[in-house]
């Protein structure tokens, strides 16, 4: 068996692709200024084939550093990186990643189609499907038709990161790395995004997502890592159900009961650790965790409370993220 770039050619002449080996990270430290600023500390982490990985922390942690690292446009001081088994500045590796960066730079004279086109071809792919590629990338970010012929700097910020984004998934890249890829757009571009990320995991791309919102990340990702002070402070498996107090705000149609303020507080008190709040038609409560969150739903209800909405008022990472810097205020 021979191998052929990202593919081998078995004994019976037919392609098959090398199986992926992820991305691991051993070690790694990248300071600044002479060795005096430290924005890599000794981080290690791994990202699983197939899966989706959220970075998490303030800003200055050293989640773009890492990128920057992982694409070879800055070398560490120590450690190593791989990338299905090679270096960051390979020839392989490069065929293989898509990047979205956080701080986005174009041509600015040249319209979208023309961009994309560029880097179709810069990436050596066919021309006879130049055309039909670029359109479908376009096309798959919600990048209206009637922009692709737009010099650029007649974008909005939003339309800018949907243009980014296409240019990433030129080539058909096994590792697609995001800084911050709904930065700047709106409500809709951002749900964009997110389906979009969804999809993409679906047909098995690998994806290293950093980004501030932590709904996003929750929503895709498989694990998260907290970087803090260049090192990772923690990993969290979002698949691994845990049980946690929940904050919640629940909802019932005032006009439908004459139950009063006093009443609800009388049935949830049983299952709340705290009722921080009671109005003639809503209240915030707090919970043990999703079971005390259905036996006081339940209660509610045999109560003959009309409830019309329950909504968490945080997500988990929120929670986690907040729980992680109390207890390094307290350490």
């Amino acid at each position: 068996m021979r191998v052929l770039d990202e593919v081998t050619i078995n004994a019976n002449g037919v392609l098959e692709p090398l199986p992926s080996k992820g991305i691991v990270v051993s070690g790694i430290t990248k300071t600044y200024k002479g060795g005096k600023v430290k924005a890599l500390n000794n981080l290690s982490l791994e990202v699983l084939p197939g899966e989706a990985l959220g970075l998490v922390g303030p800003n200055g942690a050293g989640k773009t550093t890492l990128l920057s690292c992982l694409m070879g446009f800055l070398r560490t001081d120590s450690g190593s990186i791989l990338i299905d088994g090679e270096a960051p500045d390979a020839l392989l590796t490069r065929r293989i990643l898509g990047y979205l960066p956080e701080r986005l730079t174009f041509d600015r004279w040249m319209t979208g189609r023309d961009y994309m086109q560029f880097h179709h071809e810069l990436a050596g792919m066919p021309e006879s499907t130049r055309k039909a590629d670029c359109e479908a990338l376009l096309t798959k970010v919600e990048l209206p038709p009637s922009s692709w012929s737009v010099a650029v700097k007649k974008y909005s910020r939003g339309m800018l990161q949907r243009l980014g984004f296409a240019q990433a998934l030129v080539g058909n890249p096994r590792y697609l790395l995001l800084d911050e890829p709904a930065s700047g757009m709106d409500p809709t571009g951002v749900m964009v995004v997110r389906q979009l990320l969804k999809t993409l995991k679906e047909d098995g791309l690998t994806i290293l997502l950093n980004s501030h919102q932590l709904d996003q990340i929750e929503k895709v990702c498989d694990r998260v890592i907290f970087i803090k002070d260049g090192t990772v402070s923690r990993v969290e498996d979002l698949n691994e159900k845990i049980e946690q107090e929940e904050h919640l705000v629940i909802r019932w149609l005032a006009s439908a009961t004459s139950l009063s303020r006093e009443d609800f507080g009388r049935v949830a008190q049983k299952e709340c650790l705290a009722i921080t709040e009671i109005n003639s038609d809503f209240a915030r409560v707090s919970t043990a965790g999703s079971a005390a969150t259905v036996n006081l739903i339940k209660a509610l209800v045999t109560a003959n409370f009309p409830i019309s909405e329950v909504r968490p008022e945080d997500t988990r990472l929120e929670r986690l993220f907040i729980n992680s810097n109390k207890e390094e205020l307290t350490a």
